[in-house]
């Protein structure tokens, strides 16, 4: 018998009862299981000399490939011991401090530059040094020590690549045919926004996702799955967003479901831009927005872009008069450093579960966790194309119905961003309050929050 029993949700119906259950027997079962104790492993430190260079690829890879800033990637150390990704030679400060460190600035040869984002002009201020790879983390710490609110300008990977000792190649993905949706009246008409890689411009032909706009030029949502680099093979993160869009409409098929594009197929995408894209999914009427996304600090602090941002939605929410509420994966380090933004306060943050219901050694974890569900080997929409054989093992092709496996509290956040749409509709209740409904169900579980079983997992 499992430890967690199965948790209800606000109604007292188990989640997941009126999902078709994927039938795994044989070599398929056999291939699922291998596939997912792959990505489980690649979420830990580099065991063997293949999984080691994978590692080393897809970070440079990451370091070389994004599509936020022209500035490079630097690999900065937080304070306990662990690895974070920042823009080298850029330093964000608060509007606040500017006026005290301006002369400061100017002497150390930082310049100002335009933030880039209309929301955060006049409350944050980049600075940027002359020489691209400047590792600024010392002077960022000296205007710390002296009381001004400083930081490294830093990147908000997609979840699954956040492990400071490895975990950064592309987990294999193994694909699931068969899953249909249960009613549509489960959260319909609750506006969910998904800030993650976009969506796939091609629409399913099996229907999944088909009511998720698709837009192009400025304010694209598209995920490109092939940029970065161009090479014929499924980016790093290439249908994350989707994968991830998929684990909402799952758990709430109803729901109205917007996404957003702010970090690219490599699974990197600036802090600003995360914090411009939230925003924007708040002024658009969200009344629940999914992160899985994050990164740790080096100093064990907000980034703050996100912190200015969550001022901001703040003061929409007050103006409206109703509440957004955020929901965070955890992040994969397997410990308790915080990861942001799950490590805000105001966010419900998601930890991870084995399939069998039990802490995931991988997941992050902490008294910042509100929830935990299962995340290994969970099932959902994926894109169309191959992998690569530089990042996987056994490597996959996938179709124009292609569904599949991964690994990570990435697939964690968005089935309880699922959960609360759905309550929200079943109960009339308002996003805060299908979170508090939430929390009196599953079963407390240390470091992890309330563990609730939603969709299954291998």
């Amino acid at each position: 018998m499992s430890r967690y029993p199965n948790s209800p949700h606000a109604m007292g119906r188990p989640f997941g009862q009126d999902y078709a259950r994927p039938g795994l027997t044989g070599p398929d079962a056999e291939r699922a299981e291998r596939g997912v104790r792959r990505q489980v492993r690649e979420l830990g430190p580099d065991t063997t000399e293949g999984d080691e260079e994978r590692s080393t690829v897809a970070r440079a890879r990451i370091a070389a490939r994004w599509d936020g800033r022209s500035r490079p990637l630097g690999m900065q150390r937080t304070q306990r011991g662990g690895q974070t990704f920042a823009l080298d030679g850029e330093l964000l400060v608060t509007a606040a401090s500017w006026p005290d460190v301006e002369d400061w600035a100017r002497e150390h040869g930082l310049h100002r530059e335009p933030v880039d984002c209309a929301d955060l002009e006049d409350r944050l201020v980049r600075l940027v040094a002359a020489d691209p790879v400047a590792d600024l983390t010392a002077l960022a710490g000296q205007l710390r020590a002296d009381g001004h609110a400083v930081s490294l300008s830093y990147v908000t990977p997609s979840a699954p690549i956040i492990k400071p000792w490895g975990g950064i190649g592309a987990p294999a993905l193994v694909p699931f045919v068969d899953y249909r949706p249960g009613s549509t009246e489960h959260g319909r008409g609750v506006r969910v926004a998904v800030i993650d890689t976009g969506i796939a411009t091609a629409v399913r032909p099996d229907g999944w996702l088909d009511g998720v706009e698709r837009s192009t030029g400025e304010t694209s949502n598209i995920d490109p799955l092939d940029a970065q680099p161009a090479d014929g093979y499924l980016d790093l993160s290439a249908g994350h967003g989707t994968f991830v869009a998929g684990l909402v409409q799952q758990v709430a098929p109803g729901a109205d479901i917007r996404v957003y594009r702010a970090i690219g197929t490599a699974g990197t995408g600036s802090e600003i831009e995360v914090a411009c894209q939230l925003i924007h999914a708040v002024r658009d009427g969200a009344q629940v927005v999914n992160l899985s996304l994050g990164t740790p600090s080096v100093f064990d602090e907000p980034p703050l872009a996100l912190a200015i941002a969550f001022d901001v939605v703040r003061e929409i929410e007050m103006e409206r008069g109703w509440e957004t509420v955020v929901v965070v994966a955890a992040g994969n380090l397997g410990d308790d450093s915080p990861v942001w933004p799950a490590a805000f306060g105001r966010v419900v943050a998601v930890g991870a579960l084995t399939a069998q219901l039990r802490p995931a050694g991988w997941s992050s974890r902490g008294h910042w966790v509100d929830f935990s569900t299962v995340g290994e080997g969970v099932v959902s929409t994926f894109v169309a194309g191959a992998q690569s054989p530089d990042l996987v093992p056994e490597p996959e092709t996938f179709g124009a119905d292609a569904w599949a496996r991964w690994t990570g509290t990435s697939f964690t956040a968005p089935q309880v961003t699922g959960a609360i749409a759905r309550a929200m509709t079943e109960h009339g209740l308002s996003a805060p309050d299908a979170v508090k409904a939430l929390l009196t169900t599953g079963r407390p579980v240390a470091g992890l929050g309330r563990a609730l079983q939603i969709l299954p997992g291998v």
